[in-house]
């Protein structure tokens, strides 16, 4: 069990779901806080913080300077570690999931006074069947935060209305990308060329990829040398190239597979435009990685990719369940490659602008500065 550290030696404490045994942008998200709390210990000479990680025992985790790291598989003494460091050597106890809002409780009743911080995202707070529903005790328990860190305010305002927590409680950390060199060569494009990049899981349904194949099935005679080509691989995979058959265009849809790095790259070289109408992003990364290669992107009217697209300056936002907006948008981006590199340069520009590591460590050195001046006070 860990030691019971004096008050002026406590640290930030964090509790998270597997990190590094996983792939994906709740994983990212995680890993990019964890970097930046460690730097920001050894920038300022602060104790070094204390990460537990769920699920991460016996895979390879990263040793970083400025960080102290541990993974546990088995769930009671993960449970029973996290609460024991929140209560003895926590100054701020932080959990990356809703799922983990029981240790929040926990320590709440024994650290009356200590912030607590709760990182969400999307999908798992905006209480919908069809993904993940409130539990019961969520509402009651959510009481024991001092603050909530939302990656968009669509997801802020759908967890306020949906758990009744009061908006105050909310703060913005938006999520960002790693700087990329990318070469943009408008000749090395091809003409007519849409890109997409999804996992193809059963749980990305509402990617809307089915709506963006019968868009190309109404472009195909305007545009004879459309080519629509998918990144990924899943269990939709099948349906999807039976509906491309179905639509006769299964000339123009390919579907690429897993690719390597040096394969994605070369797909995001020939797009024209980059489109995935998704009705669950709770964020929107994918449209970053996109504007960073020079692309215009096209998102959805539903979730929060809208905060994150503008539209008509560096893409569309369009109805997904209508087909012919997004036939008509893609239309005007593949038939206007001017237009649509100037999207797609403002969009790189953006990403530099907002949506890089330093304004990511920038809102959350804001986030942990205010839980601890708070705690100073009180």
């Amino acid at each position: 069990m860990l030691p019971s550290l004096p008050r002026d030696h406590r640290r930030v404490v964090v509790c998270a779901l597997g990190t590094y045994s996983k792939i994906g942008g709740l994983q990212n998200f995680n890993r990019r806080v964890i970097e930046n709390l460690a730097k920001r210990a050894v920038e300022r000479g602060e104790h070094f913080p204390f990460v537990l990680i769920r699920g991460d025992e016996g895979v390879s985790i990263p040793a970083i300077k400025g960080i102290d790291i541990a993974g546990l598989n088995n769930s009671l003494a993960f449970s029973a570690k996290a609460i024991w460091a929140g209560l003895t050597q926590a100054n701020i106890f932080v959990i990356c999931h809703i799922n983990l809002l029981p240790l929040a409780a926990a320590v709440r009743c024994l650290r009356p006074k200590m912030p607590i911080l709760l990182f969400v995202h999307g999908v798992e707070v905006w209480n919908n069947s069809s993904r993940r529903e409130r539990r019961w005790y969520e509402s009651l328990f959510l009481r024991a935060l001092t603050r909530i860190a939302s990656v968009s305010s669509f997801t802020a305002d759908t967890m306020a209305r949906e758990f009744d927590v009061p908006r105050t409680k909310f703060r913005l950390l938006p999520n960002a990308v790693d700087q990329v060199k990318v070469s943009l060569r408008s000749n090395e494009r091809e003409p007519a060329t849409i890109l997409t990049v999804n996992r193809l899981a059963i749980a990305d349904r509402e990617k809307n990829v089915d709506q963006m194949i019968r868009a190309v099935a109404k472009l195909k005679e305007r545009l004879p040398a459309l080519r629509y080509e998918i990144v990924g691989d899943g269990a939709l995979r099948p349906e999807l190239v039976a509906l491309a058959k179905e639509l006769g265009v299964s000339d123009a849809v390919k579907f690429l597979g897993k690719v390597d790095d040096a394969e994605l790259r070369a797909a995001y070289a020939r797009a024209t435009v980059f489109a995935m109408p998704s009705s669950k992003e709770g964020f929107g990364i994918v449209y970053l990685e996109a504007w960073q290669r020079g692309l215009p992107v096209i998102c959805s009217t539903l979730g929060a990719s809208k905060e994150v697209v503008a539209d008509g300056i560096d893409g569309f936002v369009v109805d997904p369940t209508d087909v012919s907006m997004i036939a008509d948008r893609l239309y005007v981006l593949l038939s206007q490659p001017e237009l649509a590199s100037a999207m797609g340069e403002r969009g790189r520009r953006k990403v530099d602008e907002k949506y890089l590591n330093p304004a990511f460590r920038s809102n959350l050195d804001n986030i942990i500065d205010e839980l601890r001046d708070e705690a100073a006070r009180a």
